[in-house]
């Protein structure tokens, strides 16, 4: 149940007051039986305070707002704990927050704000295919714009590439388009301390290339092959959202510049753009940028290069600048579990 007025709250705790009094009086409850009523009313009034002042907050009066969605975090799958504490970052845990800040009324923008250094790319996929399904579902949506933080790397920059605009701080790191697959080998610490590897499997290829076995040049293949397959669909998604937008000239010249290899000069830039903007285009070597290779840029740079569109020095203040001085920033929280919701709500 959801309560929609402070009235109809206040309505519902006094009826569970009432049968709180009236179990007492007329049976012979036992005392665990009144500690869950107690317990019952407690809670019941928690929860539906808490609706009550998020509906409230979201939908007082007329006043524009801009919507406020913040991600943080790794992205991987899975709910988090039932406890409170951080929730990693993915499509079960934003899905409603998205929907709901889509149809929020007098809504000027729908703002992510962003500090994440990447994770599963199937979750960071449907958060990116999730935001361009809303845009396109409510076509008179406001602009989404990512503020990123500290850092908007890897997956972090593929769900911010589905926004109509992306900002940056100065400090913040941004980019590392690409993919990676940590490893280890420990065949000779193994064989030096007398462990033997004896890891049964049907099927040749099922155990790959894994930590306690001499390395596996076939299995090493086949990973390359699905990494590059991945850093493939990672890139289509980035050109076919950021476009004209990137940079590849400048990021391939300021790379060459930064491992000595010629100034950052016209002449350089030239080159880069011989190299980069008339063969690359043509010959779909996207992969061979420098945009493309895994790299991280600060915020300045990111500008430069085309993965991101500006800087900004504080979110709220850029968005009353954009949208108005009357504009109000209001945050969409994740849903919470009664338990948070109760803990959240009675310590104000």
């Amino acid at each position: 149940l959801i309560c929609s007025s402070t009235n109809s709250c206040s309505l519902l705790q006094t009826l569970l007051l009432y049968s709180l009094i009236t179990l007492a009086h007329h049976t012979r409850s036992s005392h665990s039986q009144l500690k869950y009523a107690f317990f019952g009313s407690v809670l019941g009034g928690g929860i539906y305070s808490g609706f009550s002042n998020y509906e409230k907050k979201m939908n007082e009066n007329k006043t524009p707002k801009a919507v406020l969605i913040r991600m943080s975090g790794n992205i991987a799958g899975g709910k988090g704990s039932k406890f409170g504490g951080s929730k990693p970052l993915n499509l079960q845990n934003y899905s409603s927050s998205l929907e709901r800040a889509f149809k929020t009324e007098n809504a000027v923008a729908v703002i992510l704000e962003i500090s994440s250094p990447g994770g599963s790319p199937a979750q960071s996929s449907l958060l990116h295919s999730k935001l361009l399904h809303l845009r396109k579902k409510y076509p008179s949506s406001p602009p989404v714009l990512a503020f990123c933080t500290d850092i908007c790397a890897s997956g972090g920059y593929y769900i911010a590439s589905a926004c109509d605009k992306i900002l940056v701080l100065p400090s913040t790191l941004i980019g590392s388009v690409g993919v990676v697959s940590p490893s280890l080998g420990f065949v000779d610490l193994m064989r030096k301390h007398g462990i033997e590897d004896r890891t049964m499997a049907s099927g040749k290829s099922k155990v790959g290339d894994h930590p306690f076995a001499v390395r596996n040049e076939d299995a090493v293949s086949k990973k390359r092959a699905i990494m590059d397959e991945l850093h493939k669909d990672f890139i289509g998604k980035v050109v076919k959202a950021r476009g004209s937008k990137l940079n590849h000239a400048a990021a391939a010249s300021y790379q060459r510049s930064v491992k000595g290899e010629s100034s950052w000069n016209l002449t350089s830039y030239l080159l880069s753009l011989i190299t980069f903007g008339v063969f690359h285009h043509s010959e779909g070597g996207e992969e061979d940028s420098p945009l493309f290779d895994g790299s991280v840029y600060t915020g300045g740079k990111a500008v430069e290069f085309g993965l991101a569109d500006e800087v900004y020095e504080d979110m709220e203040a850029t968005v009353k600048e954009k949208f108005g001085s009357e504009v109000k920033v209001v945050e969409v929280k994740e849903k919470m579990s009664m338990v948070e919701m109760l803990t959240n709500d009675l310590g104000g």
